[in-house]
């Protein structure tokens, strides 16, 4: 598949092309998606190695604007997803568009945590990650460089998202559970759904650092998770003193402006720093 035939792909998925315009596009800064009036792109966010501050890989996030250039936020912008079957269309090329942004710059060296709506988890029956994994290969990235970040308190059909998560591990993605910590969260989901990575969310990070108990329960909460056989990672850090509890207490990895702010270009090494032009991806 070329990249021409990613572009015919999500052209035939039958989601409205806004003036004609493919639903996949390139200019000189890299891939940009157009899905009902909107403009789609990526930035990147780096974490980090807890006790080295190394960069170690680096999480996608959209940034979407409307014909008048406005910023819309992600959410409102799957909001414009009419249908369960629209939502999944949209959240592969959303993927899709970070996936080759990642591999342009990074040359498929590092990882990448890239965010699955949880509307597309309940929607894709059998055979979960097949498609994505044979658009990713065209990307030029293989399954075991990717991170799939679910938000696993959005979605109420445990026994469906179990299922989910165990697709995707079994073609080589690792699923990390993201925001943990917050809303409906629980360690029974946990031990059900075994992640390879948890993310705890920040409004634990911000007791930690403004109450004693909080920052006693932290690193016990660490053990437990690592204790399940997963990775901790702290994001949300944004003080000094907040990189000290999150390292102190045991976090494998840390995200968050005290390090890096999203940005369109990744953290690399300059031997890491090397683009591949876009026609490279044909295979």
């Amino acid at each position: 598949m070329s990249i021409h035939d990613l572009i015919g792909y999500f052209d035939s998925l039958g989601t409205p092309r806004s003036a004609g315009l493919h639903n996949l596009q390139f200019d000189d800064h890299g891939a940009f998606g157009h899905y009902r009036g909107l403009r789609l792109y990526s930035v990147f966010q780096a974490l980090f190695q807890a006790d080295t501050q190394q960069p170690v890989a680096h999480e996608a996030l959209l940034r979407a604007r409307d014909a008048g250039n406005r910023a819309i936020a992600p959410a409102d912008a799957f909001r414009r997803a009419e249908t369960a079957e629209d939502a999944m269309h949209l959240d592969r090329l959303c993927r899709v568009v970070h996936a080759l942004n990642f591999f342009n710059q990074s040359g498929a060296q590092g990882d990448l945590f890239l965010n699955i709506s949880g509307r597309h988890l309940l929607s894709v029956g059998a055979g979960h990650g097949h498609t994505f994994e044979t658009l990713l290969r065209h990307c030029g990235l293989r399954p075991t460089q990717i991170v799939l970040e679910v938000l696993e308190s959005g979605v109420d059909d445990l026994q469906h998202l179990q299922e989910a998560v165990d697709g995707y591990r079994s073609r080589g993605f690792r699923v990390a559970i993201d925001d943990f910590g917050c809303q409906h969260s629980n360690f029974d989901r946990l031990w059900r759904l075994t992640p390879d990575i948890v993310k705890l969310d920040r409004s634990l990070m911000v007791q930690a650092s403004t109450h004693d108990r909080a920052r006693r329960i932290l690193p016990k909460i660490i053990e437990i998770i690592h204790d399940l056989g997963a990775q901790v990672v702290c994001e949300g850090i944004e003080t000094a003193g907040q990189h000290a509890l999150a390292r102190d207490a045991g976090a494998d990895l840390v995200q968050g402006y005290y390090y890096a702010r999203p940005s369109s270009e990744v953290v690399t090494s300059p031997a890491q720093r090397r683009k591949a032009p876009f026609g490279a991806l044909s295979v």
